[in-house]
Order: structure tokens, then C-alpha cells, then sequence
């Protein structure tokens, strides 16, 4: 029998409910009700959060308690993202920071696909690089960690193809501006297993002093295939959100009509333990966390294993 390739001892998880998978979700979350999903998977042992968007409120009201949700797990010890869109963004994370302490990394979106970067967040791709040197080097300035996720990496609603030179064309600039992690993004879900692996392995291998991160969404159904790709090919850190829900808005047309969610915490948690692969989480104490989100969102989620039980012995 041929041998597969051996999955790594540990992956770390960051859970993405509160900012990716709220940022489309059309109730506005109470913030208490946002605090106590957090508690909850950090009881779990979930140690990386994707937490809140420093966005103004006008655009984005899910979001507008954004430092009551910081001041409430400020001294945690937890690495924590916040997504700030431009430099005011970053301007008002550091503000943040220095009072409460509770912020890690800042995140932003930039497009591979130059029409989506358009319609998506109003900018040519020199137009946001520029801004973009200028937010890692205030992030930095003030010890603040920076992510990026490379959007339409697989796939673009707008122009179909993107090609895999433009991908890693845009990766090898953020590198260029200091950028201290990248995640190659499955806008759409319109990955396969096959580049998923073979992107994050050329990934890996040309830029092995950043940080690589899996975000796959679970659009058409291979969200959990893709992030097992990229896992055998490297990636340092997996992102997911309880009950799958979240991922790009489809009701704009630079996106997609129909559903869309994230990976599910719950179903890649369960197939990493299966798998001999530690997350270092208590499955028991996360997929409480899962039941918690859903009485707080008012609405079932999408995992599996909370309908179907994990198969794990004990």
C-alpha cells in the first residue's frame, strides 16, 4: 500500500464566530450574548481568536460594541485578530490596545482579483497596497502582529479565473510590506482539494518565515477537504467558526447568490482528533460552545457532528 503524507502532531485552531461568522449575520448579535460564545470556547481551550471589526458602525452595526467584547477578554493571555480595513482602523486598534491590552494581530482583506478588490473595497490594488504599507507600519510601530488574506485566491465571481502567478504575485507584495501572516482565501468556495494543497505546499516552501493560515470557505461543500490539503501541506494555523456560519455576504454581486458559511469548528475539530492531529480543545466543552451559539444567534448552525455525535471514543 502506498503511504500517504504523515499530518503534523498539532495544528493550532483560531475560532471565527464573532467577527467572520457575524459579519453577514442579519441580527445584530447583544453583546453579552457575543461574550459568552467567546467564554465558552476559550473554556474549550481555544487560544486564537478572530474577535471583532474596527469598522464604523453605520457600516457595520454588528460591530459597534467592538471594545466592550475587547475589555471583556482583555488579560486572557489569548492571540486575538480584529479586522481594520484601513489605517484609521489601525489607528483606532492601537488606541485600543494601549487601554485595554486585549489585541494581538490586526487583519485586512486585499483581493488577487483586481475587479473584486473594486467592487469590494473601492480600491485599485495600488491604491490599497499603498494604504496597506502604511497600516503595517503603524501596526508594527505599535507591536501589533498583521494579517492578510489574499481574497478570490481560487476564484473570482466577477472574472472567473485568477491566475495562480497574480496569487502569489500579490502574497510575495504584502511579504514585501512586512506582512507577518497570509491567508490564501477561498472567497467563494471555489477551491478544490488539488490547488489547496499545491498552493499552500509552493507557499510553504517559497516563503517559509510567514506565518501561513487556512481559511476556507464551505460554499459548495469542500471546505473541510481543502483545510485537510492545506494542513498536509503546511499550514501552521486552520480558521473556522461554530456552526459553519459566516463567510462573504451573498446578497452583493461581487460575492455570489445563495448560501455560504465557513468551516465548521466543531466538524474540523473532531476530524483533527480522529486523525491523531491535537488542537489542544475539548471536544465536549466545544461542542457546548456550538449549542451556546446557537441559542445566542437564534438559529441552528451547520455542523454535523452536534446532529450526528462526534464518533470519538469516551
Amino acid at each position: 500500500m502506498t503511504a500517504l503524507p504523515a499530518p503534523p502532531a498539532q495544528v493550532g485552531i483560531c475560532e471565527c464566530w464573532a467577527r467572520d461568522g457575524l459579519q453577514s449575520w442579519t441580527e445584530v448579535v447583544p453583546t453579552e450574548g457575543k461574550i459568552a460564545v467567546i467564554e465558552a470556547v476559550v473554556e474549550a481551550g481555544v487560544r486564537e481568536l478572530d474577535v471583532t471589526s474596527l469598522v464604523p458602525p453605520k457600516y457595520a452595526p454588528q460591530f459597534a460594541d467592538a471594545e466592550q467584547v475587547l475589555e471583556a477578554i482583555a488579560g486572557r493571555g489569548l492571540r486575538t485578530r480584529v479586522l481594520t480595513p484601513n489605517l484609521r482602523g489601525v489607528q483606532r486598534a492601537v488606541e485600543l490596545n494601549e487601554r485595554l491590552g486585549a489585541i494581538t494581530a490586526i487583519g485586512f482583506p486585499i483581493s488577487a482579483s483586481e475587479a473584486h478588490n473594486l467592487a469590494n473595497l473601492k480600491r485599485t490594488h495600488a491604491e490599497h497596497l499603498s494604504q496597506i504599507e502604511e497600516m503595517v507600519r503603524a501596526a508594527h510601530e505599535a507591536g501589533l502582529e498583521t494579517v492578510s488574506a489574499v481574497a478570490t485566491a481560487f476564484g473570482c465571481p466577477i472574472t472567473g479565473e485568477v491566475p495562480e502567478e497574480t496569487v502569489f504575485d500579490m502574497a510575495g507584495r504584502l511579504i514585501g510590506l512586512g506582512v507577518d501572516r497570509i491567508m490564501l482565501s477561498d472567497t467563494t468556495g471555489l477551491a478544490d482539494p488539488v490547488r489547496a494543497g499545491a498552493y499552500t505546499a509552493r507557499a510553504v516552501e517559497t516563503y517559509p518565515g510567514t506565518g501561513w493560515i487556512a481559511h476556507f470557505h464551505d460554499t459548495r461543500g469542500a471546505g473541510i477537504a481543502n483545510t485537510w490539503a492545506a494542513l498536509l501541506a503546511g499550514v501552521g494555523c486552520i480558521d473556522s467558526c461554530l456552526g459553519g456560519i459566516g463567510g462573504e455576504p451573498s446578497t452583493v454581486e461581487q460575492n455570489h447568490a445563495g448560501e455560504t458559511g465557513n468551516v465548521s469548528t466543531e466538524d474540523i475539530v473532531v476530524l483533527l482528533e480522529r486523525a491523531g492531529v491535537r488542537t489542544g480543545i475539548d471536544v465536549g466543552r466545544l461542542l457546548a460552545a456550538g449549542v451556546t451559539a446557537e441559542r445566542i444567534q437564534g438559529a441552528p448552525g451547520r455542523s454535523q457532528v452536534q446532529r450526528t455525535g462526534t464518533g470519538l471514543a469516551g
